[in-house]
């Protein structure tokens, strides 16, 4: 008999879905970068979203608050959605590295957005080509990543509660919840690096910084592993 307190299994996301997130975040945060109702190029660009993504089959991944905010005219995105729409980038880089079309930047530094969506293929026609031509990679793979991913959250978490510096490759290895894996992620005097200084030493802007990546990049992760179907609703507790 099953324990009925034990968790329901994780269902990760179908290749396919993954292909059609990435589109779907693609052209949101094409989106927040084009809100200006004077700008010909910015009028052409959103006129051409929403046909690309129902030449791709990928209308239907939209969540309500993306369809919305493509569907708005332009200058009218209030600033809150906006915000959420760029970083969304940061997201959208680990989908495409997980399909293995994007090499992931370190975890203080952002996604160059237009190098990104074009490594997709962006309001080409070719990107549905991408079903065909591109793989996920391994769930060891992806697994891996998110733990790191986790742990570069969890520091940047602890220093907002705790602003002292720790020495967290010690740490690391006896967590009270389990060892984390900081294998590759960049340290210095024994703490996460920030901006090429110990996370104790780093200005502030680039600490918020490296945390909002770090936020967008985990809930990416934990969407590819399953943790909620709809991609704004999955938790990234840490």
């Amino acid at each position: 008999m099953n324990n009925p307190e034990e968790e329901p299994p994780l269902i990760p996301p179908c290749f396919d879905r993954v292909v059609r997130r990435a589109f779907c975040l693609s052209a949101v945060v094409c989106r927040s970068f084009i809100d200006q109702p004077d700008n010909e190029q910015c009028i052409s660009l959103q006129a051409r979203i929403k046909p690309w993504l129902g030449s791709v089959n990928a209308e239907s991944e939209l969540e309500l608050w993306e369809a919305d905010a493509l569907n708005s005219q332009l200058g009218t995105l209030d600033p809150q959605t906006r915000t959420n729409a760029s970083w969304a980038s940061e997201g959208l880089a680990v989908l495409a590295w997980a399909l293995g079309l994007f090499e992931m930047p370190p975890h203080d530094e952002c996604v160059d957005p237009q190098e990104l969506t074009s490594d997709l293929d962006f309001l080409q026609p070719s990107a549905i080509e991408l079903f065909e031509e591109s793989k996920l990679r391994s769930s060891e793979d992806i697994q891996k990543a998110a733990k790191r991913s986790f742990a570069v959250h969890w520091r940047l978490r602890q220093f907002s509660l705790t602003s002292g510096s720790i020495n967290f490759a010690e740490f690391a290895k006896s967590a009270w919840f389990g060892p984390l894996d900081i294998e590759g992620i960049a340290l210095l005097e024994t703490d996460l690096a920030i901006g090429g200084k110990p996370i104790s030493k780093a200005t502030a802007d680039s600490v918020r910084m490296a945390t909002s990546i770090a936020m967008e990049r985990h809930k990416a992760f934990n969407w590819l592993l399953g943790y909620n179907e709809i991609y704004s609703e999955v938790d990234t507790s840490t």
